[in-house]
């Protein structure tokens, strides 16, 4: 209870971000601050900057992973389908951690193992990626949201650092 109540004086409650599940780094662009829990609003924008940071072309297609895709999938097209690229082909898929979470007809549908050209992906790479975050997220906790910002990038970016 002291959690729960203790967000609500939060400016940011959560990240969400989209990484590759095949390179295991984080997208640029693509890591969202969350605002009281988990809305589809802040996947949609992370999604759409995730498509124009990686440049993906519509021939390419892309396969999202997502803990609560059957959820999230419904509407997507209703909701930011004239905001993706032109004839991109979006595959659906549920982490194979999460699925046996679900009904039985989601496995089935979105279980990575059933999935033509989706490879061996267990697809949650993000949960591996958020363990070195921890590291941090107390101290990213009292700083000011512009210092929290500069430190989540710091820590989510593949890009060489020089020593000074």
């Amino acid at each position: 209870m002291n959690a729960l109540q203790a967000s609500k004086l939060c400016d940011v409650t959560c990240v969400i971000s989209i990484a590759c599940g095949r390179h295991g780094c984080y997208t640029p662009q693509a890591l969202v601050d969350l605002f009281r829990g988990e809305q589809q609003k802040n996947v949609d924008f992370a999604l759409l900057k995730a498509l124009t940071s990686t440049h993906v072309e519509a021939e390419q297609g892309v396969l999202l992973i997502y803990n609560i895709l059957c959820q999230y999938f419904v509407h997507l097209q209703d909701r930011i389908g004239s905001r993706l690229p032109f004839g991109i082909n979006i595959e659906a898929a549920i982490g194979l951690f999460h699925i046996h979470a679900h009904k039985d007809q989601c496995f089935f549908r979105y279980a990575t193992s059933f999935i033509p050209s989706a490879a061996i992906v267990a697809g949650e790479i993000l949960e591996s990626l958020w363990s070195s975050l921890n590291a941090i997220s107390p101290t990213a906790w009292t700083t000011t949201l512009a210092h929290r910002a500069e430190m989540l990038d710091d820590h989510t970016t593949d890009a060489y650092k020089s020593p000074m």
